[in-house]
């Protein structure tokens, strides 16, 4: 085998080229330091260079000349040149399987290699984050615990590894001992703890075929039983599997026959289905109803194989189709591709074609010794504006290997005036870099490399997506402090704005206005209506009273939300602008309103409200009211919807409610703090309402706050008994500042603004109970009133519809909510399988169980200023409510056309729940992008503010055999470590999953998202807690 050398060297044309006065490559004040690993150069230092010292430096005898050296044979020559170069480490070879990032080598290693270090399943979509602990660690609703999407036993499903170009069908055979488990078509068992497959067929094989298979899986086994079981083969073979694998080629043979008569338009699927300039959405149906004749369809629809034919060729693109969702199921309509427009392909194809002629015009060069042919390429005049650019930037900042730069106060650059080729490189870059959009196997990726080794100013770090992120902000096209994960995920109709949030279509405000449609029947509400919000909050759109009743035990506790719906029509510019960002996000720095504060706002002569400020809640607003009766036991004995005025509106912070009710606070742990900038004098926000403090209401509001608490909290119990999640445990905070005063640029300079304040932190604390609990009460009733008439709304539910409702029930209550009870969080692996007996939470128009909330139905309706489908079911509500008026009864399936009464057909939101499920994802998806933050704020208290705390514990995930896949005790952030972190402290055969140790940094990549650990001493596993304080480490 061919090995690199350590000695340098360099090629006949390379020596050429370095002897070139201007378009050589460069360095132009690179701080980097160049050592042997890639992954290590940020925390080694240089070597001592000169003399060597010790024994091993004693020559045994005078080396001979070189003219004498020169004449002895091969073997002996090689023997000296080892001795004079033994000194120089070689550098270390890439593995086939790259732990660090998502490429890896498919180029020059055979695709049939059974490798177990090359079997590691590939994560799905930009934006899943299947399997990762962030995921749950970040999350604070249910979607967090169970998540949307779980396979079942015997579903078909696409795998790609990370080993392998080429994907794998394979049949999903269920979570045994922390990892999901597969039977693939060549033949291969494989395991993952995490997986997302971009084309699944439900119910491929029969229960009873996977009997064979199953009975050499036990369900009790731990993953390192299994893995010995992969070691020594003594798994399910190809023989108990044989059924399975015929049933798999003999589907993607019938594929491939689909393949093979539609080639033409199948190998021309881009030019058919994009468009020039925009970039378009379509599901896989109806691609294949473009693609297909029709023909192929059977009984109306696109089978199987033929839809696996579609996505076969998709997939064939490198650059042209990215899929957005997965999908567990190929009856989803969620699972959908972005076709990028043709402008967007034939710049990618432009650049090619230019680094091609820059590398033949570099080879004509360099056998000349001159460099005009340079001078000529359209790369060589990118290179030269480029160069200046990023001179003019290190100016006032320096450059990382850490996928940021250096912090600084900062300044201004001059503003480059880019030419059109320039503008096409740049794409390119952002495209490779920013939205990570070639696949890990594509020969793309060479050419962003080709770019920055022929800018000769990355010299010092490897030549991959960081660094081109690096140039991408040294040139001022992005800010330094940008969030990488931003631009991997990508919103159906929205445009991402750098440094920014998303971009949208401005709709029509006046046409999309209404009169109220409830405006002859609202009832006042003279009572106080408790609004519990901080006091930071914008937006106020739910409020609390209570209504005692002739019987001294029964009350109605009203929920009043905020009422948009009755002023905004249905299916106006204004509802399709609010539907492409169905949920506000929430990331620290680019929060993005579903409703922006200042849309529907006019200043001067014709001044206005804006929609937000209109319709939040306040003295004498519009509101929507549900209402339930309720007894002290918790018992709903009747509820009801209305439209409502409130007069008297008093607001008031959770925390303080929460002192006055003497609600339980459970200990919450004192988790590290970290804050790294400056930190702003003052906050930019002022409240406009006037807050009330509980020890300030007159006495009858006061037995207000206190009755409804205690209603609440019974209604509560009732859930918990039904199996409702007890207790969500605080998650870290996120709090960044800019700097309110930048520095002022002239017209041709780009103003750089001083890095941001970031705090990290742990919630303080979970809020108002009161508030909570109200919250899912009215949910409950919206469900309950609209079920009774057949009303189609996005309503939420279990996706198994509570067929396991029992198991659920007793393995929540038996094994993970007693734990909870002790302050101890579930693991992944328990939550997983809370997932998989209640199938993960999905929108659907019908009604269903809901068991994590404890309930038989739910809709959220409490939030329509910040909410999409809470908005839907306010329209919903109020056109049944207005034919009720007109008619003088109740709305009766029976005798009313349904379709004609209400705001949305039951067709038309059929085909809008999967739609607005998937954008409620990937809005959860880029609030997730606050681990960004936390990854950044690490790295500049790791080498700038030096204030990283003193001890820091990583818990072992997943040992894999190239390294450890596993968590920090510092806000939970995901971390690695090689096997050169692990430092000799044991060998990687010998580490199980919870193991833990003390370890320091060695490394943080900021755009990657990763944080590299070297282990300083082993600890004890999680479950020895006895072993935190580190006063008996394990040897």
């Amino acid at each position: 085998m061919l090995r690199i050398s350590g000695r340098p060297f360099a090629c006949r044309t390379c020596s050429k080229l370095s002897q070139l006065p201007s378009l050589r490559p460069r360095v132009v004040n690179s701080p980097c330091l160049a050592t042997h690993s890639g992954k290590w150069f940020a925390t080694q230092p240089n070597e001592a260079k000169g003399q060597r010292f010790g024994k091993d430096s004693i020559p045994s005898s005078l080396s001979p000349s070189p003219e004498r050296i020169a004449e002895l044979p091969v073997r002996e020559r090689l023997q000296y040149w080892a001795q004079e170069n033994d000194s120089k480490k070689a550098p270390k070879m890439l593995s086939d399987a790259n732990l660090y990032g998502a490429m890896s080598n498919h180029m020059s290693r055979t695709q049939t290699s059974k490798a177990t270090s090359l079997s590691n399943l590939r994560a799905g979509p930009a934006g899943s984050q299947t399997g990762s602990a962030m995921e749950f660690n970040l999350g604070r609703d249910e979607h967090s615990i169970v998540g949307t999407d779980t396979s079942k036993p015997g579903d078909m499903v696409e795998l790609r590894n990370s080993g392998s170009r080429m994907p794998l069908l394979a049949i999903y055979l269920g979570y045994y001992g922390d990892r999901n488990h597969f039977y693939a078509s060549n033949g291969a068992w494989n395991m993952s703890r995490g997986f997302s497959s971009l084309f699944t067929v439900s119910n491929f094989v029969k229960a009873e075929e996977l009997e064979p298979i199953l009975s050499k899986l036990a369900a009790d086994a731990t993953v390192e039983d299994f893995e010995k079981m992969k070691e020594e083969e003594s798994g399910p073979s190809r023989e108990d599997a044989k059924i399975l694998i015929d049933k798999m080629d003999a589907f993607r043979a019938e594929a491939e026959a689909v393949y093979q008569r539609n080639l033409p338009n199948l190998d021309a699927a881009h030019k058919l289905l994009s468009s020039t300039n925009r970039v378009r959405y379509m599901s896989l149906f109806q691609m294949a109803n473009t693609l297909l004749p029709e023909s192929m369809q059977v009984d109306g629809e696109v089978p199987p194989a033929a839809l696996y034919a579609v996505h076969t060729a998709l997939t064939r693109n490198e650059f042209g189709f990215q899929p957005i969702s997965s999908s567990r199921a190929l009856h989803r309509r969620d699972q959908l591709y972005e076709i990028f427009p043709l402008d967007q392909t034939s710049i990618v194809e432009k650049v090619n074609l230019l680094i091609r002629q820059y590398t033949v015009a570099t080879s004509k060069s360099t056998l000349t010794g001159s460099n005009p042919e340079l001078y000529k390429t359209a790369l060589g005049k990118f290179i030269e504006q480029a160069r200046t650019a990023v001179e003019n930037s290190r100016k006032i900042r320096e450059i990382t290997p850490y996928g940021i730069l250096k912090p600084s106060s900062g300044g201004t650059i001059p503003k480059t005036d880019w030419l059109p080729v320039s503008k096409d490189v740049i794409l390119f870059l952002e495209l490779w870099a920013s939205y990570g959009l070639f696949e890990s196997s594509a020969r793309l990726h060479s050419n962003g490399a080709m770019i920055l080794r022929a800018l000769g100013v990355y010299d010092n770090m490897p030549l991959n997506q960081t660094a081109a992120w690096t140039f991408l902000q040294e040139i001022g096209h992005i800010m330094p402090w940008e969030i990488p994960s931003r631009y991997k995920v990508r919103s159906p109709g929205t445009e991402i704005v750098p440094g920014s949030g998303l971009k949208r279509d401005e709709p029509s405000i006046e046409a999309s206005r209404r009169t109220d449609i409830a405006a002859d029947a609202r009832q006042d509400v003279t009572a106080p209506v408790f609004c519990i919000d901080a006091t930071s909050t914008r937006v106020i759109d739910d409020g609390i009273s209570v209504e005692r009743t002739e019987n001294e035990k029964e009350f109605w506790i009203h929920v009043h939300a905020a009422d948009p719906a009755s002023g905004i029509k249905p299916n106006s510019e204004l509802c399709k602008f609010m539907e492409l960002i169905p949920d506000n996000i929430y990331l620290a720095g680019h929060f993005q309103a579903m409703l922006p504060a200042e849309l529907g706002g006019a200043v001067g002569e014709h001044a206005s409200k804006s929609l937000v400020k209109e319709y939040s809640l306040q003295q004498d607003c519009p509101a929507l009211t549900f209402s339930a009766k309720v007894n002290r036991r918790g018992d709903v004995l009747d509820y009801k919807v209305q439209p409502s005025t409130l007069r008297n509106v008093i607001y008031m912070e959770p925390d303080d409610v929460s002192r006055f009710c003497l609600e339980r606070q459970p200990k919450l742990a004192h988790g590290t703090e970290l804050a790294v900038g400056q930190k702003p004098s003052s906050s930019d926000y002022e409240p406009e309402r006037k807050m009330i403090l509980a020890r300030n209401l007159d006495q009858a509001q006061q037995d207000d706050v206190l009755l409804l608490y205690e209603l609440t909290k019974a209604i509560k119990e009732k859930r918990l008994e039904k199996g409702a999640w007890p207790y969500f445990f605080p998650r870290p905070a996120v709090t960044v500042q800019f700097d309110k005063t930048p520095p002022t640029a002239n017209a041709d300079e780009i103003a750089v603004p001083a890095d941001p304040y970031i705090h990290v932190g742990l919630e303080s604390s979970n809020g108002s109970a009161l508030v909570s609990n109200s919250m899912v009460l009215a949910g409950e009733i919206a469900a309950r009133w609209c079920a009774d008439r057949q009303i189609t709304v996005p309503y939420r539910r279990d996706a198994n519809m509570g067929v396991q409702q029992e198991e659920a029930l007793a393995y929540a209550q038996g094994e993970m909510y007693p734990l909870i009870q002790k302050g101890v969080e579930p693991t992944m692996s328990q939550r997983v399988e809370l997932g998989r007996l209640t199938g993960g939470i999905e929108l659907a128009p019908q009604p269903g169980p809901y068991f994590l909330l404890g309930l038989d139905m739910y809709a959220k309706a409490t939030s329509p200023l910040r909410r999409f489908g809470d908005l839907v079911v306010h329209w919903q509500v109020h056109a049944a409510l207005a034919h009720e008026r007109a008619t003088g009864r109740r709305l009766n399936p029976a005798r009313d056309n349904l379709d004609e009464v209400l705001a949305f057909s039951r067709q038309q939101l059929a085909d809008t729940l999967p739609l607005l499920q998937l954008r409620e994802k990937l809005g959860r998806a880029v609030s997730r992008g606050t681990s960004d933050w936390m990854v950044m704020a690490v790295a500049r208290a790791w080498r700038y503010d030096k204030t990283l705390p003193p001890r820091i514990v990583f818990t072992v995930d997943m040992p894999l055999r190239e390294g450890l896949l596993g968590h920090l005790d510092l806000f939970g952030l995901d971390a690695i470590m090689d096997v050169d972190g692990l430092d000799k402290h044991m060998l990687i055969n010998d580490v199980k999953v919870a193991d833990r140790f003390e370890v320091a940094i060695a490394d943080v990549n900021v755009h990657a998202g990763q944080i590299l650990v070297k282990a300083l001493r082993r600890l004890g596993p999680t479950a020895n807690r006895g072993d935190d304080d580190g006063s008996h480490p394990t040897q």
